[in-house]
């Protein structure tokens, strides 16, 4: 078999086998981004969750005054 690659297929052939990446100037401002997003995200999470907790517990609460416990 013969295979016909195009200039640039031979760069991200060197790349899947391990070779040097180019390097984005703007990585690193990117990652610091992609951080800041996962970190807003985490917070919302546990902040509607603590908002569902307290809701239960007034459910429970409400439970237990009705039981008398």
């Amino acid at each position: 078999f013969s295979f016909v690659l195009s200039p640039g297929a031979t760069k991200d052939m060197g790349k899947m086998l391990g070779g040097d990446e180019e390097k984005d100037p703007d990585a690193a401002k990117k990652e610091e981004e992609r951080q800041e997003a996962l970190r807003q995200q985490e917070e919302e999470r546990k902040a509607k969750y603590a908002k569902m907790e307290a809701e239960r517990e007034v459910m429970r609460q409400g439970i237990r005054d009705k039981v008398g416990v």
